[in-house]
């Protein structure tokens, strides 16, 4: 990022987290400039790495992936084993989050799969890895919530002040679905 962002960025920024659909009329009502002027940071935004995509969210048993895990990863040490784990899990469509984390785990990574039987499938291709010394698997029985990262307060507006409540926060059915 090239440059720091102002409270129009993050105004934009916050809109776009809530509903990335909205139209470039709509966000420019939204902080009170032109079209021509919400579209330039829009292009801005992009080009500095910013916004780094639009995307739809799914429900993820409509899509056969009903079953969210965290999976710890141990490996040996140095780059070329990392650069080995980094490109196996880079290959499995199920991993849609990698985290290098600090500890006696290597990475976390977050799957979503249809069942536990295609999970312990992803945990054998996983295991295969030549320099994998051992894994932690946490299967998740429910989301509570999922926020998008500029709402409920955090980060805090350039002021000091919180962005919109957590009221953005995506809401998850029951097991009874209500």
């Amino acid at each position: 990022m090239t440059r720091q962002l102002d409270d129009i960025d993050r105004a934009l920024l916050r809109a776009l987290s809530g509903d990335g659909r909205r139209t470039v009329r709509s966000l420019a009502r939204s902080v009170d400039l032109s079209e021509p002027a919400v579209r330039d940071r829009l292009q801005r935004l992009e080009r500095d790495g910013v916004i780094t995509g639009y995307h739809a969210d799914f429900a993820p048993e409509a899509v056969d992936a009903g079953t969210a895990a965290f999976i710890a990863l141990r490996f040996d040490t140095g780059l070329p084993a990392r650069e080995q784990v980094e490109a196996a899990i880079r290959r499995e469509p199920c991993v849609l989050e990698a985290h290098e984390v600090a500890g006696e785990d290597c990475y976390w990574i977050k799957v979503r799969v249809a069942s536990t039987a295609a999970l312990a499938d992803t945990l054998d291709r996983i295991r295969a890895i030549p320099v994998i010394r051992g894994t932690g698997t946490t299967i998740v029985l429910r989301t509570v919530f999922e926020r998008p990262l500029l709402s409920g307060g955090y980060p805090p507006d350039a002021d000091g002040g919180e962005s919109p409540t957590a009221a953005d926060d995506v809401p998850h059915p029951t097991r009874d679905g209500t």
